[in-house]
């Protein structure tokens, strides 16, 4: 019986804590812009707090390009202070396409070394 107990608080203990995760990360939201030509593209990483606070984040911008004339990758880190319900942006990259390239960016945002907000975006630069 009291194994049971045991058992049932901490299923109760973890259903708590993801659900309180998930609030948090739904107060939170990161995206990535493109903007421009292919020849001339620009990346930008976005966030905005909705929380009722104001945090520091840490945010990576990983750009990788892949082509004929090889790979390319990046990556941009960086630190922000994000007061609520504004739109924050955290790095910008500008690349050089060609139609046969391939353009892979993902961006990750943590907060309390806990990612909080992430998003990618594949270009297919033959699909124009």
């Amino acid at each position: 019986m009291t194994l049971r107990i045991f058992a049932l608080s901490c299923l109760l203990l973890l259903i708590v804590n993801v659900y309180a995760n998930r609030i948090i990360q739904n107060k939170m939201k990161a995206w990535i812009e493109l903007e421009g030509e292919i020849n001339n593209l620009s990346v930008c990483a976005k966030f905005t707090n909705y929380q009722d606070q104001t945090i520091t984040i840490d945010y990576v911008l990983r750009t990788k390009k892949v082509g004929r004339s090889g790979d390319t990758s990046t990556s941009q880190k960086g630190k922000s202070i994000a007061p609520t319900n504004k739109i924050l942006a955290l790095s910008e990259a500008r690349m050089n396409l060609s139609r046969k390239d391939n353009l892979f960016v993902k961006l990750f945002v943590y907060h309390n070394k806990k990612l909080v907000a992430q998003d990618s975006v594949v270009l297919h630069g033959d699909n124009e």
